[in-house]
């Protein structure tokens, strides 16, 4: 079941957790800053996401909720 959630209440119903998330709105559609999005995973690791993300298997971001961290290709940089 997907449910769209506001980056906010990402964070607030998943701190420090990566989801796999998809139908992106950005804020002013600069394509950076979430707005909002349908949350799709909320079980798998970071890296299980990043390899779907990158094989494009389904149309998926891997985002961490909170923190400061970027995920760039398939490492993350704190």
């Amino acid at each position: 079941m997907t449910e769209r959630l506001t980056r906010e209440q990402m964070a607030q119903r998943y701190p420090d957790q990566y989801l796999g998330i998809s139908n992106i709105q950005y804020e002013n559609n600069d394509g950076v800053t979430i707005k909002s999005a349908e949350v799709i995973y909320t079980d798998k690791s970071e890296e299980k996401l990043l390899a779907m993300q990158i094989s494009e298997m389904e149309d998926i971001m891997c985002w961490y909720t909170t923190g400061s961290r970027l995920n760039v290709g398939v490492m993350t940089l704190c």
